[in-house]
């Protein structure tokens, strides 16, 4: 947290976390998010009820519908698609989808900053889409909305790095508790897919807030069961684990399926020549079109769910509604409605299990459980190799059945499921979606690093100092021969008391002329400084820096001492070096002087080197603003330039502007080479 600070919140919350304690101030704040993102999830399900029941005069169940002239059925769904289309176009953008992949690279790209219209617009939107018969889950909205909270009460107070990541993964994880009064399920998804990191001081504030969300719920509506399950029994082992196993397989390729299906769609609907902000309602027409057969494609579905469960729909149905729910889920989606996979994902696994499980019970009857239980493995399968988060899903069915039973062959089949999905499919439904877009997630060793590495590891103990009372000519003297351009004023006892800059000398020249006699170090210092700690993160460090955008910040002990300082250079150095060291371990790179065929360099498995010649597009850019690593997943390690006496080597420093005609050599995943020299037409 910054040393000083102008804003009333900020400078409230320092007070605050240094009275109660860093770790009591964070358990507090999570428990007001958890409270907050409870009452969010409320306030969503509600409002998608009275969409909902507006929209669809004659009610939105299965057996209503049937009796529903068809207009009601084709209409509502259009007519929501006409309303979100434009709210989110010209709005905010990052509300189209299914909100998950947007709170991920929140995490990984921007430092856990959300911006605050997008929690409003994707409220409005996802109730729309799903209240007016979107095909869309409302679990992906509600993360995404708890996420934004978490986001903007850290931004309020003040908090960046990886505190501000915390209280984002609070919001998903209260979120994600309160829908499906499952609160296990919740931190897990934040540490799994959101977060990326189970450390003490992570997982603490995850469970406080999921707990908080979870209470607003039960509290409201009690401690409802999400569905109503059969009891269940493994009555043969021997026979029925090499069904579970058999189930597991046709899970996986289902789930490959499910996430290559919203892909094509996701494609098509980008491709085709009609206006974003009214392709919502085009799409929501083709759902309504579906929906005049099989209305069990409208909205989330789970009285299909419940069907397939307690073995009430007939076989042929459950099939055609595995591939018309993907199609359904896809044009919704794709065309830029706004909701959620969760639900999708466990409709189609629902009826995929109880179709296996129908099948099962003709072939061996009397010999295994009822279908319905087939039914629930195929939905923790399904999800588990849509979301490649296997205790998420595993734990999530887990609590809304409260069936322990039901864990032995969910998990072999989950297992089973995630190994095939991910070799038919490398990315997840989430991560699918921002590597197409040229959106490099960080992995978790790579976030880890920098949230698990102190300040004080990169510490460069010997800044340059002055007392209050230097004349302003040692000031101006001291400043030019300084290496960074930054002076800091400190009292007798090395207490930190304010910084000049050198772009601070400046404009107090354009505006007066510096008199030896009259003015001091004390009268040209800025006394709101930015400073961190010795045990403050990297991350924490990097966030301050962006923010000031300086290349330089203080660094003071508990008693505001300063102890040194810390460089931009000299994170981005420690992190490219570590991380590549890692990555380097299945990398041969030959020098110069060798003689040896270039082609005996080994990369991990994926990734290529590729030689990018800098055109018209790229001139006068730099690493540093072009932030290759972060947003392509590309490093340089090496440029080329032509002069005068031929040939020059560059080191890749950030701040070197590129020329048209030199040549990067880029290390990266094929198609991320690819996207990045489509985007500057090279």
């Amino acid at each position: 947290m910054s040393y000083h600070s102008s804003r009333p919140a900020e400078k409230i919350s320092i007070r605050l976390e240094r009275f109660l304690g860093e770790n009591v101030y964070l358990l507090i704040l999570a428990a007001v998010i958890g409270v907050l993102g409870g009452f969010g999830a409320v306030l969503f399900r509600e409002l998608i009820d009275i969409i909902r029941t507006t929209a669809f005069a004659g009610g939105s169940s299965t057996d209503a519908l049937a009796q529903t002239p068809w207009y009601w059925i084709v209409l509502p769904p259009a007519a929501g698609g006409l309303v979100v289309g434009p709210l989110i176009y010209f709005f905010a953008r990052e509300a189209k989808g299914h909100g998950i992949p947007e709170v991920m690279n929140a995490v990984s790209n921007r430092g856990g900053k959300i911006r605050k219209r997008v929690m409003t617009v994707k409220t409005i939107a996802s109730a729309i889409t799903i209240g007016s018969g979107g095909s869309v889950g409302r679990e992906g909205p509600i993360v995404q909305i708890g996420a934004g909270v978490g986001s903007a009460i850290g931004q309020l107070l003040g908090f960046d790095g990886n505190k501000l990541i915390i209280l984002l993964g609070c919001g998903a994880a209260a979120g994600m508790a309160a829908t499906f009064n499952a609160p296990i399920a919740g931190v897990i998804l934040a540490v799994e897919v959101i977060i990326g990191s189970a450390t003490i001081s992570v997982f603490s504030p995850l469970v406080v807030a999921s707990v908080s969300g979870t209470v607003v719920t039960r509290l409201i509506y009690g401690d409802e069961t999400f569905i109503e399950v059969p009891d269940y029994t493994l009555l043969n082992p021997a026979l029925e684990l090499p069904l579970y196993l058999a189930l597991g397989v046709a899970a996986g390729v289902t789930a490959m399926l499910f996430t290559r299906g919203i892909v094509l769609f996701e494609d098509l609907w980008d491709k085709a020549k009609i206006p974003q902000w009214l392709s919502p309602a085009i799409g929501g027409a083709m759902v309504g079109g579906v929906a005049l057969f099989f209305p069990q494609v409208l909205g989330v579905g789970y009285e299909t769910v419940f069907k397939a469960v307690h073995g009430q729909e007939v076989l042929w149905v459950l099939v055609a509604l595995i591939f018309l729910k993907i199609f359904a889920a896809g044009t919704s989606l794709g065309s830029g409605g706004s909701g959620g996979v969760f639900a999708p994902s466990l409709f189609v696994g629902a009826c995929l299990g109880g179709a296996f499980g129908l099948v099962v019970e003709q072939v061996f009857p009397g010999q295994t459980a009822h279908s319905g239980a087939y039914a629930l493995v195929g939905m923790g399968a399904v999800l588990a190799g849509t979301t490649h988060a296997p205790i998420t899903a595993i734990l999530m069915l887990f609590e809304i059945t409260t069936t322990y039973t039901i864990i032995l062959p969910l998990m072999f089949s989950c297992i089973i499921s995630l190994v095939l999905s991910t070799k038919l499919f490398s990315t997840s439904i989430f991560t699918t979606r921002l590597k197409r877009r040229g959106v490099r997630l960080r992995s978790s060793a790579e976030s880890e690093l920098m949230r698990s590495t102190k300040v004080r590891r990169l510490l460069r103990p010997f800044p340059e100092t002055m007392l209050p009372v230097t004349p302003a000519s040692k000031v101006v003297e001291g400043a030019l021969l300084s290496p960074m351009g930054h002076q800091y004023v400190v009292d007798s006892n090395n207490k930190l008391l304010g910084e000049i800059s050198l772009n601070r000398i400046k404009n107090i020249l354009r505006e007066q002329s510096l008199d030896d006699a009259l003015m001091l170090a004390v009268d040209m210092m800025d006394s709101e400084v930015t400073a961190v700690r010795l045990d403050d993160t990297l991350d924490m460090a990097m966030g301050h820096i962006s923010r000031q955008d300086t290349e330089m910040l203080p660094v003071v002990d508990e008693n505001d001492q300063l102890m040194g300082s810390i460089t931009r250079h000299d994170i981005m150095v420690f992190f490219e070096h570590e991380i590549l060291r890692n990555e380097a371990a299945t990398m041969k790179f030959l020098p110069e002087s060798s003689k040896e065929d270039f082609s005996l360099v080994e990369l991990p498995k994926g990734e290529t080197i590729a030689e990018i010649l800098v055109g018209d597009s790229l001139n006068g850019e730099t690493l540093k603003t072009l932030d290759m690593r972060a947003t392509f997943g590309l490093n340089v390690i090496g440029i080329q330039r032509k002069s005068s006496s031929g040939i020059v080597r560059l080191s890749p420093e950030p701040h070197i502007p590129f020329q048209v005609g030199d040549q990067l050599s880029v290390v990266g995943q094929s198609d991320a080479i690819d996207v990045f020299k489509q985007k500057f037409q090279l």
